[in-house]
């Protein structure tokens, strides 16, 4: 059963793709073992206040928001396949002063140009993905490399915990083991077959053209509302939990292995249709009116007793996964599908932009409405939705300046 699941789910993930599969799950395995345990270490090894930690991290946020254009740029200037080398060797070694960080200031420089090479590597990769990925099955194997991702991601955190529960020196490897995924990763990128060769400075036209791009920016600004169920399932949810007392707080850790597992079986069925640009826009349509339901659930479980309110969040887990399935299997279409191939690069960069705002940006909205309005901030977070939901089809007809046909993406 398992081997008929693997065979079905990454069928996909063929020739390069699977070598970007193991570079991935490499880095994803890294990832688990650093993100789950950063908290800890950074407030008990690099002894810095919750506060001091939120704050980096932000900056972290900031520094890629800047970064995901750029290094979309550069792609499209000296390669994607050369510029992730570089990029995963500099995340690595980035990572190995991690231990030398004694510092408020060394603290923020350090998350900074992490999260500047982190963030700017997104766009790197699935550049390479539509430059050796074949049209008809770029978004069923960036869908799968996501399902991936997720099992790495979860062998990383068990990683954590273990090293977490033995403390001491044993933490250190927390971000030497992370350093190490991206050398090994870096290693893997060589491997790849030579990208196309980067275009002239003709074939470029004009710099930042993306961000000139209106019609796409309103694509953008769209998707970054539909994404914002990933606050809503890392930080809102989690908070209700919390703050309500109708539940134990053990049952947090519950509801990220649910949408763990939820997302490694179901991500490439859900990304099945969305191959078109109209598919991609139902998509995220669908996702939207789902998230809709999702907060419409939360906000009832403030008002009923311990039971049905516990009900009531687990159905909402349900549905914010089935929403985030969604959103990101229309991220994939519209994002392959509305970059111009002279400046692939670029538009992808600036399209990764609504999950960076989303992962910097979502969080404080998500808890400072959840945290001070109770169920009236679940339903100002259902009219975000509802927001999202109605712009993503007149925003992408714009972008792509002619009807919503079934022209593959």
């Amino acid at each position: 059963m398992i081997a008929s699941f693997v065979r079905n789910n990454y069928s996909s993930l063929k020739g390069p793709a699977r070598t970007l599969a193991l570079l991935h799950f490499l880095d994803s395995v890294g990832g688990g073992v650093f993100t789950s345990g950063s908290a800890v270490y950074f407030i008990v090894v690099a002894h810095l206040s919750a506060p001091q930690v939120g704050l980096g991290l932000s900056i972290a946020g900031l520094t890629g928001f800047v970064s995901s254009v750029l290094m979309g740029m550069a792609a499209d200037r000296i390669g994607a396949r050369r510029l992730l080398f570089l990029a995963m060797l500099a995340i690595g070694a980035a990572y190995c002063f991690y231990p030398a960080v004694g510092s408020l200031p060394a603290f923020f420089a350090a998350v900074g140009v992490v999260g500047a090479l982190e963030w700017g590597s997104g766009p790197l990769f699935h550049t390479l993905i539509a430059e050796l990925v074949p049209e008809s099955d770029r978004v069923s194997a960036r869908a799968a490399l996501r399902s991936v991702f997720n099992v790495g991601f979860s062998l990383g955190a068990l990683v954590a915990a273990a090293l977490i529960g033995i403390g001491g020196s044993a933490m250190q490897v927390l971000p030497l083991g992370n350093a190490l995924s991206f050398l090994l990763a870096a290693g893997l990128v060589l491997r790849l077959p030579a990208t196309p060769a980067p275009r002239t400075r003709t074939e470029r036209k004009s710099r930042f053209r993306a961000l000139k791009d209106t019609p796409f920016l309103g694509v953008i600004g769209a998707s970054s509302l539909l994404a914002l169920h990933g606050a809503v399932l890392v930080v809102g949810i989690p908070l209700w939990l919390v703050t309500s007392d109708k539940l134990p707080r053990s049952v947090i850790p519950v509801v990220f292995v649910l949408n763990t597992i939820l997302v490694v079986l179901f991500q490439v069925k859900f990304a099945k249709g969305s191959e078109t640009l109209g598919g991609s826009v139902r998509a995220a349509r669908k996702a939207g009116l789902i998230s809709v339901v999702a907060c419409l659930a939360m906000a009832m479980g403030n008002v009923t007793t311990a039971w049905v309110a516990g009900a009531f969040a687990l159905v909402a887990v349900l549905l914010v996964t089935f929403a985030e399935l969604g959103q990101s299997a229309s991220a994939f279409g519209l994002g392959f599908g509305l970059a111009p191939e002279a400046a692939r690069g670029e538009y992808l960069g600036a399209f990764h932009l609504h999950v960076v705002v989303q992962a910097t940006v979502g969080p404080a909205v998500v808890s400072f409405l959840v945290i001070h309005y109770g169920s009236y901030g679940w339903l100002t977070l259902c009219l975000v939705f509802l927001a999202g939901t109605a712009a993503i089809a007149p925003a992408v007809r714009r972008a792509r300046k002619d009807d919503l046909t079934p022209a593959s993406a």
